[in-house]
């Protein structure tokens, strides 16, 4: 029994020193400036890391941190602190400066090491700069790593890339103003398109870096506001559709209740058409919840042409039959016509009586 809990207390101790000696390094400070944004070709960049770490003591295993960046004319200020005693300083140059486990290691207590870093963004090389990369290696292997990259701006892609963004702010407003003639409601649309338009704007006078954010800003709204006319339109053409249908239906109702034209043929086609483009409606609506405003407007235009089609032979027909005559269409207004009318006949007839009964007193 005793042996067992040797050996377990043996294990345990191993795993230990596995777990402390696999804590290469943690980076307690990560500080650049410029703190965020783009960086631009031939801006200066400086960096600092503090790094708290644990080296290897018991072996000489050619342990080393070694770092890396990017930036052009990089030069490092390395400086060691036990127990924030400064204790080694030491100053290097170049994208791959290598701190070995001589200049590393001072045996027990809180080591860290302060990592200062100044260089300048390269004119060439594409989108991003690697600011710093650490790796932490032992025997060649690494142990752990750490690094941090930053968008770079090129002027004359930014340059290119207002021009290009211009260009469809430009096709947008022609597209809201063609939207606007046609009764479209075009509020939302335009409030893009003006958040848009000063976001350019700003971007025009701006450096390269601030010009890239604002043309990402005008970007995202352009794109917002061709969604919202996209929407507006489809809804204009939906709600088109709907109103011919319920003018046919209108019709209908003056065939089927005040002329009792409910089977006749030509009634029934136009009823025909008339749930024909009540599919397509109905279709059209469903895409336009559905945020599919391509599909509805076609929809929607299959739907407008059969209620169109409906309503032409509607208002034919009725200007064929004309009003007629039914009781159901007497309405207030032609009653009152007709009681003066069956007044005026009383009293002509009264007064002929009259007339008539005092001649015959005179006479008689």
């Amino acid at each position: 029994m005793k042996t067992n809990i040797t050996r377990w207390f043996i294990l345990l101790l191993a795993l230990v020193c596995v777990v402390q000696a696999a804590s290469a390094f943690t980076v307690k400070t990560e500080t650049i400036n410029p703190a965020s944004g783009a960086l631009e070709s031939g801006q200066q960049v400086n960096a600092r890391y503090v790094l708290t770490y644990d080296m290897d003591n018991r072996n000489l295993n050619d342990e080393t941190l070694e770092f890396s960046t990017g930036l052009q004319n990089a030069v490092w200020d390395f400086t060691v602190y036990r127990d924030g005693v400064a204790i080694y300083t030491t100053k290097k140059t170049g994208f791959y400066p290598v701190l070995t486990e001589f200049e590393l290691s001072y045996g027990d207590g809180n080591i860290e090491l302060d990592a200062q870093l100044r260089g300048t963004v390269p004119s060439t090389g594409g989108t991003k700069v690697l600011i710093a990369k650490i790796d932490h290696m032992r025997d060649k292997d690494v142990r752990d790593t750490h690094s941090w990259n930053r968008d770079v701006v090129d002027s004359a892609q930014v340059a290119g890339s207002l021009s290009a963004q211009q260009q469809r702010l430009k096709d947008l407003k022609a597209d809201i103003d063609e939207k606007s003639s046609q009764g479209v409601d075009v509020a939302a649309a335009q409030n893009k398109y003006n958040a848009a338009s000063q976001a350019l704007t700003s971007a025009a006078s701006a450096g390269p870096s601030q010009a890239a954010s604002y043309i990402s800003t005008a970007t995202k709204a352009i794109d917002e506001s061709k969604t919202l006319l996209d929407k507006a339109w489809a809804e204009k053409m939906v709600a088109d559709a709907g109103a011919t249908i319920e003018s046919v239906d209108e019709l209908i109702t003056y065939f089927v209740e005040n002329r009792s034209m409910g089977s006749d043929p030509q009634v029934v086609a136009i009823m025909t058409k008339r749930e024909s483009a009540t599919q397509f409606y109905s279709q059209a609506q469903d895409n336009l919840n559905a945020k599919n405003y391509s599909l509805a407007r076609s929809k929607a235009t299959d739907s407008q042409n059969k209620a169109d089609d409906a309503l032409k032979d509607a208002t034919d027909l009725r200007e064929r039959i004309g009003d007629g005559f039914s009781l159901n269409g007497l309405n207030g207004g032609l009653l009152l016509y007709i009681g003066i009318g069956v007044l005026i006949v009383l009293i002509v007839v009264g007064v002929f009586l009259y007339r008539k009964k005092t001649g015959w007193d005179e006479l008689g």
